[in-house]
């Protein structure tokens, strides 16, 4: 079995369209309340932001919580990554977050 990460914006976007074919169930409903609610950005955008992540040198799982919670600065990011990134550089983590920036 492979595990594939998402976003919360694409997890949000699987039960919104899920809902129009169909009434979700009560624990369904409540994920889709609360992923409306604590997404913080489009499905495009998380997207977007995944890949370039990525690209920068982040594992997938990584650049999926990073984008869930959006961190503004570069000691919130450091917090996120612990313990599976210790040493964060300072370059790395500034670009993460100059990437992240763009897409609010």
């Amino acid at each position: 079995m492979k595990v594939k990460y998402i976003p919360l914006a694409k997890a949000k976007e699987l039960l919104s369209d899920a809902s129009k074919e169909r009434e979700l169930t009560d624990v369904q409903a409540s994920a889709l309340k609360h992923l409306t609610k604590f997404s913080k950005v489009s499905e495009e955008k998380a997207a977007k932001l995944q890949k370039e992540l990525v690209s920068l040198g982040l594992e997938e799982m990584l650049a999926v919580k990073v984008i869930d919670i959006m961190p503004a600065n570069i000691d919130e990011l450091r917090s996120i990554l612990y313990p599976h990134v210790q040493n964060l550089e300072q370059e790395l983590g500034n670009k993460i977050i100059e990437t992240l920036h763009k897409s609010r």
